[in-house]
């Protein structure tokens, strides 16, 4: 029992000694910097199918989609983290309606409300990885909001993509995957 608190207090006197205190930044900065270095491709997503739980099919047979993301194909996956994956085939997205939480004291604006309901209908195709931003641009006392789609294919090419602007679409796309995704 008294080596227990004797080990504590032994702990307490190294974070608190003026050693680690002279090498508590470098630390710190090594380690901000290893992190730093992981690629972001290289997590996987949030899979959004059917899986055995040990086997994910390899990156080449997925499609990943990335964005501020509220619902994908009608399922809800709000504080999921934003990067998921899934089959090839047509898929609809509806953005996360939420504006972006800033807890910066400095910042000279502030939303409240939500916003409106944007959906993009995505032609998903193996190896792309789709991402979708909302930028939130500020001047000296406006602000306004953008956003962007790319689709960025397995090759390097990159494609602006569009909301949805009609209901059409989804039939289309649907027609679209019945054919591109079974060659």
């Amino acid at each position: 029992m008294k080596r227990a608190w004797r080990s504590r207090l032994i702990r307490f006197r190294f974070l608190s000694s003026k050693r680690w205190k002279n090498c508590r930044w470098p630390t710190l900065a090594v380690g901000a910097l290893a992190l730093a270095c992981v690629h972001a491709t290289d997590r996987p997503g949030v899979p959004l199918y059917a899986t055995d739980g040990a086997t994910r099919p390899p990156r080449s047979e997925i499609a990943e989609v990335v964005g501020p993301l509220g619902k994908v194909d009608g399922r809800d996956v709000l504080d999921q983290g934003g990067w998921f994956e899934l089959r090839p085939g047509c898929h609809v997205v509806e953005l996360d309606p939420r504006p972006p939480t800033d807890s910066s004291l400095s910042s000279p604006m502030y939303f409240t409300g939500q916003f409106s309901v944007t959906t993009y209908v995505l032609r998903m195709k193996a190896g792309a990885r789709y991402v979708i931003r909302r930028n939130v641009i500020t001047g000296s006392h406006q602000g306004r909001i953008t956003l962007s789609a790319l689709e960025e294919a397995a090759g390097g090419a990159t494609t602006e993509l569009a909301p949805m602007q009609t209901v059409d679409e989804i039939q289309a796309c649907k027609e679209w995957a019945a054919t591109a995704v079974g060659r």
